[in-house]
């Protein structure tokens, strides 16, 4: 039986995997290197916090270790330099990186 935080767990990989996709399309449509080194970088962010959700499953007694783990995926992450390439577009354009394209 897996804990209740394994699913947590899931739920940051699919936030990690969600944002990496992101960076990447933002990236195919404008060009800039701050997105493409996002892209880039995301990978090893995602197998992060994959990572921590697989020791979640593997090892239930350390489940905290685990989101911790997916935690620091996450917060690295967000710690990348990107451009800012939104200004006036709604909310939900910007949570899936629909942006003009600049190429």
């Amino acid at each position: 039986m897996v804990s209740y935080l394994f699913y947590i767990a899931i739920f940051g990989v699919v936030t990690g995997l969600f944002l990496w996709l992101r960076d990447i399309r933002i990236y195919m449509r404008t060009g800039l290197a701050g997105y493409r080194r996002a892209a880039r970088i995301g990978v090893l962010h995602t197998a992060i916090t994959t990572a921590g959700a697989g020791e979640i499953l593997l090892f239930p007694s350390a489940d905290i270790l685990g989101i911790g783990i997916v935690l620091l995926g996450l917060w690295l992450q967000g710690q990348q330099k990107r451009e800012h390439v939104f200004s006036t577009e709604p909310v939900i354009d910007r949570a899936l990186g629909k942006t003009p394209a600049r190429r």
